[in-house]
């Protein structure tokens, strides 16, 4: 689903001439102290010079340059925003908020005359990475589903919000499942925290449950976290056209074959961990097993202890490989309305 714009804006970005609207406000880690570089800001208006801004599926990142013309532009390190990229519509400023991101160096720079200020900002996902998890008892702090601090078994989604919502930021939270791949809020593992090596950072566990699912996680503004399943047969989100608006200016379509393309899961190690009755689940990529041969891979889950759950496992990793891989490159007008896994359809004047 796209972040929702009102129709005003829609029309405005779609328009042959736009204004283009930035927002951005930088709140100090108190919230005592804010700072508006918006492009129409009263007291540091007219300094962006460019953004460079990459939401990807594991990380988010900017690099914001500004004029320093008369070298009044604060200290802003750790100071956060929500970019919001809009239109001027009518008078007003209307834009659509991006992920948290966080100010983590500064740089002053005077070169051909000119003084600038370049910012690089880091997202959520780089907060994940920065908190290692001390969910049990020291020194090692192992914690495990079913005890301790996990308290009762929980779902991969339950695990998930446990997590996001108690052991980095007070202000960040997992928004109720609407997505459901019958696995994150089905399963529950039998999952451990900081005993395979201490310590484990918030990314590397929300990353090791999500391998275990078909689903992926995606940042939003306000601290929010949401799940995300997509399927081939979700309606699509946005489309854009080569000869009518909303328009594209180039598409690239990539084609992949899917190397490995069959997946062996090796489960249930039995609780003395010797393999004496292991299952073995199974999933397969039929189109470039046929134009290829079979290439398979092997997947070690001791935890799974049934059928269903390693055929479930074996086709969830199947799935993110073939979702993982660049499916193409479309660049269009800046589209505020767009969303990291949200559906988009391209129609040329030749067709589809």
């Amino acid at each position: 689903m796209v972040r929702s714009v009102s129709d005003t804006l829609k029309a405005a970005q779609s328009a042959a001439s736009r204004t283009p609207y930035v927002h951005m406000v930088f709140t100090s880690y108190d919230a005592g102290t804010t700072y508006d570089l918006s492009t129409n800001s009263a007291a540091y208006g007219n300094r962006i010079l460019l953004i460079d801004h990459a939401e990807e599926a594991y990380n988010d990142y900017a690099i914001v340059t500004l004029r320093d013309y008369d070298r009044t532009l604060p200290n802003l390190l750790g100071y956060w925003t929500e970019i919001g990229y809009g239109d001027i519509t009518g008078g007003e400023n209307e834009y659509a908020a991006t992920p948290r991101l966080w100010v983590k160096h500064q740089q002053h720079i005077s070169a051909a005359g000119k003084l600038l200020v370049i910012l690089e900002l880091e997202g959520m996902w780089a907060k994940l990475r920065e908190t290692k998890l001390r969910m049990g008892s020291p020194p090692y702090y192992i914690a495990t589903t079913g005890a301790g601090n996990f308290g009762a078994a929980k779902t991969i989604y339950g695990i998930l919000e446990y997590i996001i919502e108690n052991e980095i930021d007070p202000s960040m939270y997992l928004d109720a499942l609407s997505e459901d791949d019958s696995i994150m809020d089905t399963l529950k593992p039998a999952f451990e925290v900081n005993s395979a090596q201490p310590f484990e950072d918030a990314g590397q566990v929300i990353y090791r449950l999500l391998k275990m699912t078909k689903s992926f996680l995606r940042a939003q503004n306000g601290m929010a976290w949401k799940v995300k399943y997509p399927q081939d047969s979700d309606a699509d989100d946005l489309t854009y056209y080569s000869n009518v608006s909303p328009y594209f200016y180039e598409y690239t379509e990539r084609k992949n074959l899917l190397v490995p393309n069959r997946i062996y899961v090796l489960a249930n190690a039995g609780s003395d961990g010797l393999w004496t009755n292991i299952i073995t689940g199974q999933a397969d990529d039929t189109d470039s097993q046929t134009a290829y041969g079979v290439v398979p891979e092997i997947i070690l889950a001791p935890e799974i202890d049934n059928q269903a759950d390693a055929d479930a496992r074996a086709a969830a990793i199947l799935q993110r490989w073939r979702a993982e891989w660049v499916g193409g490159r479309l660049i269009v007008p800046h589209d505020c309305q767009m969303e990291l896994y949200d559906r988009l359809a391209m129609i040329d004047s030749r067709g589809t």
